[in-house]
C-alpha cells in the first residue's frame, strides 16, 4: 500500500468519525434545553460542518491526481 493510499484511508476514517460526531452533536441539539448548552452545541456543530469540508476537498483533490 503506497503512502498516499494510507493517508486516503486515514481522511476517509476521519470523515467518518467527524459524520458520526455530527449526526451526535444534531441528536443533543434537538434535546437541548439550557441556552448556555445549545450555544456550545452551535459552535461545535460549526466546527464539525468545517472539518467536513476540509476533508472532502482533500478526498477529492486526491482523487483527481490519481
Amino acid at each position: 500500500m503506497t503512502r498516499q493510499e494510507k493517508q486516503r484511508r486515514a481522511a476517509k476514517a476521519e470523515l467518518t468519525r467527524t459524520m458520526q460526531a455530527l449526526r451526535r452533536n444534531e441528536s443533543e441539539f434537538n434535546e437541548a434545553q439550557e441556552p448556555f448548552y445549545i450555544e456550545q452545541l452551535t459552535y461545535q456543530h460549526a466546527a464539525l460542518q468545517c472539518r467536513c469540508r476540509a476533508l472532502l476537498r482533500l478526498l477529492r483533490s486526491e482523487g483527481q491526481n490519481v
